[in-house]
């Protein structure tokens, strides 16, 4: 790698670097001039790069195709067979631009798209293909067909060794190549991505109850529109909307056209799930052994059964660098002491900072006033230090003991302003509340008082709770019932009230699933279950510390519902089906 570095740092254009990183994905960093750097060595595998940035994405955008424009492409536009083309990136000569390498891909696709309609061996609408092939080509520069025949190691069709060569020669090559392939899809691969899939996907994000805690995701996922999604918010559709949907679409007791694509779908599924336990290992606030060797399992898994199930998907250097975070989970313990994401953030709000964009280097790091001589230099460096400081110190105070009581009032204000994308958590003393007053009288028979002080909404170790009427998601609750430690319900809360015996809530759970198979059962690093859509007829009292987590809840049917944890430390649910992967 340093024998590369140097390679990178004495290239003389910036053309030359741009191809040796290409190749090689090496760049020089003044940490090379220490003798003993070794990055191979001396960093760890960051997981939102390359857990979500990377597998998550490539898997659910390019190997299962989940955008809107895969699930409206017409069947024929699939390429009739499939050759493997190097990488034109890091084969394209010098001087050839981004749309250069488009036109290579675009002649690329021609030459393997099979025929509209085809049904036998219909001479006449392969010649009015052909015929329409070679007016496209045509149209396309020498360079780029030329660039294309190398590729498949043809030369140009000239009848006389050392004739002048003229662009018609380079396409009848071409066109007599294309004969030789097939036209028509010999085995059609079964779409996974259809309109009826996105819908579904769809449907889960916008209909699913969740506490305001779990950050967003665009409604329109897989639009265009939706613009590129952040490593947060792969996250958030791994571990819970996609699961979901994928599950209710292709899990136990689905219904297909076919037994082939049954199956099929089903060991696309299984393939998937693979992938989701993985990234719900890895994201979790708390690691031992046995998590760590399930994770190594699992993206094994993944990997191996990658090409058996999508032929034409790459394996990537991500695939490789994956299987070292299960060195690192048995090192360092959970990702979440030395994944990117702090660092991410702050990124983001120097981003956010004002500033006149006038760059420079005289600028005193130790000092957070700008200074005040009259060379512009360094005014961004200083505007960015100074500002961020300032913001650090102003929080800092908010936080002590002796700010104001005005200003800690108003603290929640801040905090939106400050992180707007952040719920801001709001205290106990801020929470309205109803008078020492006569209570409902469901209420009254479980607590057995005619008085008591109810609450909307309570904040308990950082987590808010209210009750179903005020906000639905954050009333959802997995807990243990009378405290032991045993089995997790989900419930919702009815009533949140106060006593002289302290906080409670009065809550009513989902009744338990009864003849009815739980696809979910099979998945069980991925902490879901069904349960019944119907609720208990009665109310039971839990205590705060006997919640465990909020969770998820979607309609699976009009008789069930499914409930994801949302605890970052514990997987809720039986692991009795594991096996313990280890392939």
């Amino acid at each position: 790698m340093r024998r590369l570095a140097e390679l990178w740092k004495n290239a003389s254009t910036s053309a030359e670097r741009n191809k040796l990183f290409s190749l090689h994905g090496v760049r020089w960093s003044t940490l090379w001039r220490l003798s003993y750097w070794d990055p191979s060595h001396q960093v760890v595998v960051d997981t939102m790069h390359c857990l979500l940035e990377g597998l998550a994405h490539d898997h659910f955008r390019e190997f299962l195709g989940l955008t809107a424009d895969s699930a409206q492409r017409k069947t024929d536009s699939l390429p009739a067979f499939h050759h493997h083309f190097p990488d034109v990136d890091l084969h394209k000569p010098e001087d050839f631009c981004e749309k250069d390498v488009k036109n290579i891909k675009y002649i690329r696709g021609l030459l393997t798209a099979a025929i509209p309609d085809l049904e036998g061996n219909d001479t006449e609408l392969i010649e009015s293909h052909m015929t329409e092939l070679e007016k496209k080509l045509s149209s396309k520069k020498v360079a780029y067909l030329q660039f294309v025949a190398a590729e498949l190691g043809i030369g140009p069709d000239v009848a006389h060794p050392g004739k002048k060569v003229y662009k018609v020669h380079w396409v009848r090559s071409l066109i007599t190549w294309r004969r030789t392939k097939p036209f028509t899809i010999e085995s059609p691969r079964l779409r996974i991505s259809t309109p009826e899939v996105m819908q579904r996907i769809v449907d889960v994000i916008r209909t699913t109850d969740t506490p305001s805690s779990l950050r967003s995701v665009p409604y329109n996922f897989g639009e265009a529109r939706a613009g590129s999604l952040k490593a947060d918010e792969w996250r958030t559709l791994t571990t819970v909307y996609l699961p979901i949907a994928l599950v209710s679409l292709w899990g136990e007791g689905s219904q297909h056209r076919t037994s082939e694509v049954s199956a099929n779908r089903r060991a696309i599924l299984d393939h998937t799930m693979s992938l989701v336990s993985a990234v719900h290992i890895a994201c979790l606030r708390f690691m031992t052994a046995a998590r760590a060797q399930a994770y190594h399992g699992y993206i094994v898994a993944w990997i191996r059964d990658l090409r058996v199930l999508h032929p034409h998907a790459p394996h990537r250097t991500n695939g490789h660098m994956a299987l070292h975070v299960w060195d690192y989970l048995q090192l360092f313990g959970p990702v979440r002491s030395w994944w990117c994401f702090p660092y991410e953030r702050l990124i983001g709000q120097l981003q956010r900072l004002p500033i006149n964009h006038i760059f420079g280097d005289s600028f005193t790091f130790f000092s957070y006033e700008p200074s005040n001589t009259s060379s512009d230099k360094g005014q961004q460096e200083s505007t960015l230090l100074s500002s961020h400081i300032k913001a650090a110190k102003l929080k800092h105070w908010l936080n002590r003991p002796s700010c104001p009581p005005v200003f800690r009032d108003v603290k929640s204000l801040f905090d939106r302003f400050v992180s707007p994308t952040v719920d801001a958590i709001i205290e106990d003393s801020l929470v309205p509340t109803t008078p020492n007053e006569d209570i409902p009288a469901d209420l009254q028979s479980l607590i057995k008082v005619k008085r008591a002080v109810l609450h909307a909404r309570v904040t308990y170790k950082g987590s808010i709770y209210t009750r179903e009427s005020t906000h639905v998601g954050n009333s959802l609750v997995l807990y243990y019932p009378d405290g032991v430690t045993h089995t997790q319900i989900p419930g919702t809360i009815r009533y949140i009230f106060r006593t002289k015996d302290g906080l409670g809530f009065a809550v009513q759970r989902h009744l338990p699933l009864h003849s009815y198979p739980d696809p979910f059962r099979h998945y069980p690093y991925f902490p879901a279950q069904l349960h019944s859509s119907s609720l208990a007829d009665h109310l039971e009292v839990v205590r705060p510390e006997w919640v465990v987590s909020h969770f998820a809840r979607w309609n699976f049917s009009p008789q069930h519902i499914v409930a994801v944890s949302l605890c970052p430390v514990r997987v809720p649910f039986s692991l009795t089906r594991f096996n313990g992967l280890t392939n």
